[in-house]
């Protein structure tokens, strides 16, 4: 779990910086993109990235949240919060900004990894694929 100071975020200086760090994050080379992520955050904060953002796909197919947490191992509490999030569109934009057939690559990935949970053959594909 990711812990927040208790500084008050709402800060207009908060604000402007994360906006600037937006900007940074736009504006950086294809090659290079991978090391800002990969040093910036903790290998659990990028386990945590990966899951919600897999959690949202798999909403997107119609997963059920008991399914996200059983396939992606995350609480059932989280998987129901991001699930009443995508219900309210919140994540309309990310959804609509991801380019199809990098998606159709991660959600062959997510089906993988919920097949190799039931599955020997599955789970050696998924093992070929990340070796």
């Amino acid at each position: 779990m990711t812990n927040i100071s208790k500084l008050d975020t709402n800060d207009k200086d908060y604000k402007i910086a994360y906006k600037q760090l937006i900007n940074l994050i736009t504006n950086l080379q294809k090659n290079t993109s991978r090391y800002f992520i990969d040093e910036l955050m903790t290998e659990s904060e990028q386990i945590l990235f990966v899951k919600r953002f897999a959690a949202v796909y798999m909403y997107s197919h119609s997963y059920s949240p008991y399914r996200v947490s059983q396939t992606l191992s995350i609480s059932t509490s989280t998987a129901n919060r991001l699930y009443a999030r995508y219900n309210t569109e919140e994540f309309s934009n990310l959804l609509g900004c991801t380019p199809q057939k990098k998606s159709n690559e991660f959600l062959s990935l997510i089906n993988d990894l919920i097949t190799a949970k039931a599955s020997p053959r599955a789970r050696a594909r998924l093992l070929n694929r990340v070796l």
